[in-house]
């Protein structure tokens, strides 16, 4: 329906554009790169079929095209098509596709496709060959097909041919063209079977520091009504949300890097703000040295509460020459490694002058002791300043749970910015949507969108009160159930406490949702690194209104792998529905941004088996650094936003109509309680507070403090 009535328009358009900068435009330079663009199908290729290469690694793609599928084009008035793909790794692409066709259906489905390009990228020219499977089974089929393809680039040529299984389409052999007439303009042709199909794709580049590019596409048949164009427009963004250069610029950039790190060969070219490499003795003055290094741990921590931390305490070692730092961070809400990269770089400003040799940070929640990070001054001040060494200084950096004893620590005695009574708004967006649903007789999206203001207020050590409404501000009409008042949607009591190295728990009770009060208690298990981790979640609640009692537990484990940012996660037990089963995650994190791609297998209540699988996305919607406390008030986004969209699987449950369809369950199933106070959110930076993620993250750090140094010194 977007681009029914402007199909004439756009394609002359198009062909004006084209012509115009195919005779002005200078040519395309050979070392280039192909754009690995959507096809009108969804996944990575030409036009209706296949290249052997995939989606870029961590970027998003997005499509809409009014293609009609040639097998039922003389009997629908109209298709809208709607695709996505994620570069989820380099040699892998997932994508999901929902089309409409009045008078024929409306359907949602999966489509993944694996190449070996990554694995023979050495090899100049080795063919690049891919395997692939649209329309991954469901209870309906549609677009069915398997298909395997391999690709070939000669100088600004690629080259595809490949066999498709069909049965739905694609059945046979295939085989294209894409010529790259400009840096920006592909020329297109393929056979796909059935029909021979020409047409241009444009391919627009990044706007100024804004990493959105936008495609469009337009194709005719030679063998159906020439002349006759369908139009498809796109875009893709990066998930981490920054710009990339191409190769050949990233090539140029090392060149100038390698030549700064020339001049900064010796400690002279290092900046006056950063510490260099020394020993005790250089130190020379009338100031003794325990009275200078007082002064500067004292500046240090006035620096450290003005600039919003709380719970700010900055001491020494009566033992060995370290400055010891203990802070609690709720300005840098994308990440904690952020603030822990600015309090570093304040930390070594500060220091440079004085007689300490080595620095200890310890990572505060709720007044809560969560990590300690320890590290050599020296080899710090170099990192942070030029870059250089940082396997060195990754391996020299000392992360642990347990912590020290404070007792040979003298602190200063100084206002710590408790964070007592601190208290944070947060606003998020909430979105419930179903789509491509054809039972429900309703639009291709069905949705109800409200805004979600969390309170949250700091008490004792470890206790977090949370209130939350739900405020709603949109509904379709298949979304409207007549229940559209602004309530209160939860008020509870947390307790979170650490029992051991590693060891946490978190108490909650009270109201858990509107109507339903009762406790949520979770209890997590990670070691040092974090490459391990045990999770259980226990619920218990009285419905007020139906009074009956819903308790769900919910065991999981999860394995990190950090040189990805990857975790794999199976949880199992009675989940929040009621029903029971398990469900596997597996979660990359792409910068701030994760991808989960999940599968769940639960049964009801009623004991129907069910099955699904899909996406989710999650990141932040507030600023990367955030308003501080004022007057113990502070105003900010979310530093989590999750939405997922997933299908039901083919299901065989007898004696149910619905039994040969995919079909949205009356409530959500396999769910694991996660609540906006859960250790999750408010104590482990999205399960990334532990030594692997910082180890493996350590350029950040620098990155942050170079970001953030002058706003932090105001």
């Amino acid at each position: 329906m977007i681009l029914r009535g402007m199909q004439e328009r756009c394609s002359r358009l198009i062909i004006s554009v084209v012509s115009l900068f195919t005779l002005c435009a200078p040519a395309a330079a050979s070392e280039q790169p192909f754009h690995n663009g959507l096809s009108l199908q969804g996944f990575t290729g030409i036009l209706n079929t296949p290249s052997a290469h995939v989606t870029r690694e961590g970027d998003f793609y997005a499509l809409n095209t009014n293609q009609k599928e040639s097998k039922w084009r003389d009997r629908v008035p109209f298709q809208d098509n709607y695709f996505f793909n994620i570069g989820l790794f380099s040699f892998i692409e997932l994508g999901g596709t929902l089309f409409e066709a009045p008078g024929v259906n409306r359907d949602l489905s999966a489509n993944v496709k694996f190449t070996s390009e990554p694995f023979f990228r050495t090899y100049r020219y080795a063919p690049v060959f891919a395997a692939g499977i649209q329309d991954i089974s469901g209870g309906a089929s549609f677009l069915k097909t398997k298909y395997a393809v391999i690709s070939e680039d000669f100088w600004r040529l690629r080259l595809s041919a490949g066999y498709g299984t069909g049965p739905d389409r694609m059945k046979g052999l295939f085989a294209g063209g894409e010529l790259r007439a400009h840096d920006w303009l592909y020329l297109l042709a393929e056979h796909d079977t059935k029909e021979t199909n020409v047409g241009a794709r444009a391919v627009l580049p990044h706007f100024w520091k804004v990493p959105i590019s936008f495609t469009a596409t337009a194709k005719t048949s030679l063998t159906h009504q020439p002349g006759n164009f369908d139009i498809a427009v796109g875009l893709s963004v990066p998930l981490d949300f920054k710009v990339r250069s191409e190769p050949h610029e990233q090539a140029s950039k090392s060149e100038k890097a390698s030549d700064v790190k020339l001049e900064l060969n010796d400690n002279s070219a290092l900046p006056a703000d950063v510490a260099p490499v020394k020993s005790r003795s250089v130190l020379t003055g009338n100031t003794p040295v325990k009275a200078q290094d007082q002064d500067a741990l004292a500046g240090l921590h006035d620096r450290l509460t003005r600039a919003g931390f709380m719970n700010v305490r900055v001491g020494k070692s009566r033992q060995n020459p370290i400055a010891v730092i203990e802070y609690e961070n709720e300005i840098f809400n994308h990440n904690e490694i952020d603030a822990l990269g600015v309090v570093t770089g304040m930390a070594l400003a500060a220091l440079k002058e004085t007689n300490f040799e080595s620095l200890r940070i310890v990572i505060k929640k709720k007044d809560i002791f969560m990590l300690q990070v320890s590290l050599p001054i020296g080899p710090a001040a170099v990192f942070m300043a030029t870059g250089k060494n940082r396997d060195s200084f990754t391996s020299d950096i000392s992360i642990s749970n347990s912590g020290h004893a404070h007792a040979d620590i003298d602190f200063i005695e100084r206002d710590k910015n408790s964070s007592f009574l601190a208290t944070s708004f947060v606003f998020w967006p909430g979105l419930n949507t179903l789509v491509g649903v054809a039972e429900n007789g309703g639009a291709p999206l069905e949705y109800r969108l409200s805004v979600k203001p969390d309170l949250y207020v700091n008490l004792w050590k470890g206790a977090l009160l949370n209130a939350r409404w739900d405020i709603p501000v949109g509904w379709s009409s298949k979304m409207d159930d007549g229940k559209m008042d602004t309530v209160m949607e939860r008020m509870m009591l947390f307790q979170g406490m650490k029992l051991l190295p590693g060891l946490m728990a978190n108490l909650g009770g009270g109201m858990l949702l509107h109507d339903l009060y009762g406790t949520m208690n979770e209890m997590i298990w990670q070691p040092d690194d974090g490459r391990h981790r045990l999770r259980f979640v226990q619920t218990w609640g009285n419905n007020n209104t139906t009074h009956k009692d819903m308790k769900s537990f919910v065991g999981s484990y999860r394995y990190y792998f950090s040189p990805f940012d990857l975790s794999l996660e199976a949880a199992a037990g009675k989940f929040w529905s009621q029903d029971r089963g398990f469900s596997m995650e597996l979660k990359r994190f792409f910068g701030d941004t994760s991808v989960s791609v999940y599968y769940k297998n639960s049964t009801t209540t009623d004991r129907k088996h069910w099955q699904a699988g899909g996406v989710q996305f999650a990141f932040p919607l507030t600023p990367e650094k955030d308003m501080k406390h004022y007057y113990k008030m502070q105003l900010r986004g979310t530093e989590e936003w999750a939405y997922a969209q997933e299908t039901t699987f083919k299901n065989r449950n007898g004696g149910d109509g619905r039994g040969e369809l995919n079909y949205v369950p009356d409530v959500p199933l396999a769910i694991t309680p996660m609540f906006t106070g859960s250790l999750h959110n408010q104590y482990l930076n999205r399960d990334r507070l532990n030594g692997e993620y910082i180890k493996e993250h350590s350029e950040r750090l620098r990155d942050a403090w170079i970001k953030y140094k002058k706003i932090m010194e105001n």
